[in-house]
């Protein structure tokens, strides 16, 4: 066959596989198809939410990794192999709540976030109460501050912080959680599953070949995971070299995996 009939009959094989797509853009549509309708349903979704216990069907939408970023620096990494996790501090109680309270805010969709704001501001008679309890605390602390002790004075800002803290967060805890939850992609993924030695190992590898640790790391993960995965394993990692610095200073010789024991694919 000469190259010329060649390319005739490649031609002709193009030309009968574009029918139905020619059709297709000539008639404009598929028969009850309607595109909006999937591309809605793929970044809107109708999920329970808990609000006390109790399951409400809110659409929430689904953020994409820089959005989430952008709602603050926590991490969706907790390793079960660290051990019992420390108690938190106010600081990071109030970085977490904030975190979640901009996901939040980010999400919810079908009410709003500020929505959900009204409605407890409409009818809410112990916020209320509680945010008449700290004005009168506040006034009693700025008037009185010079005279008080310093144990008065420092449970004054204790009772200040508490209120604050229950006043500054409108939604329960389990709604927080879960819509932070759900809005990092652990319903869908695999990132609970990581262990500190996985991570170490992946990035071991990635550091001797020039890619990325969750190229060495099987399993589900978005995008989101995927960046806060290759950070942390890095991170562990170089913690890991900077303590066997340190026991090798003192005498002691160690193995990064444990004695003979090379990194495998995670």
């Amino acid at each position: 066959m000469t190259r010329k009939a060649l390319g005739e009959m490649i031609k002709s094989i193009i030309v009968d596989e574009m029918k139905g797509v020619t059709s297709f853009a000539a008639e404009g549509d598929f028969v009850g198809y309607d595109p909006i309708a999937k591309i809605r349903g793929a970044l809107l979704h109708w999920v329970a939410v808990p609000f006390n216990g109790v399951d409400v069907f809110c659409q929430l939408r689904c953020p994409n990794a820089t959005q989430l970023e952008q709602c603050g620096d926590v991490t969706n990494i907790v390793l079960e192999d660290d051990g019992k996790p420390a108690a938190l501090k106010t600081d990071d109680i109030i970085a977490l709540r904030n975190y979640q309270e901009a996901v939040c805010r980010l999400v919810f969709n079908k009410p709003t976030f500020a929505e959900i704001g009204q409605i407890i501001d409409d009818g809410d008679f112990v916020v209320a109460d509680k945010r008449g309890e700290l004005r009168g605390i506040k006034k009693r602390f700025d008037e009185g501050k010079g005279d008080m002790t310093e144990t008065e004075a420092a449970a004054l800002a204790t009772a200040i912080t508490t209120l604050e803290l229950e006043l500054g967060f409108i939604l329960p805890d389990d709604t927080m959680a879960f819509a932070t939850q759900w809005a990092m992609g652990n319903d869908v993924s695999d990132v609970k599953r990581l262990t500190r030695d996985r991570l170490i190992k992946a990035a071991a590898l990635a550091k001797a070949s020039s890619t990325a640790p969750t190229d060495h790391i099987s399993g589900r993960f978005t995008d989101f995971n995927r960046a806060e995965i290759n950070a942390c394993a890095f991170a562990l990692l170089d913690e890991c070299m900077r303590d066997l610095e340190a026991r090798k200073k003192h005498g002691k010789r160690e193995w990064l995996f444990g004695k003979g024991k090379r990194g495998e694919r995670g």
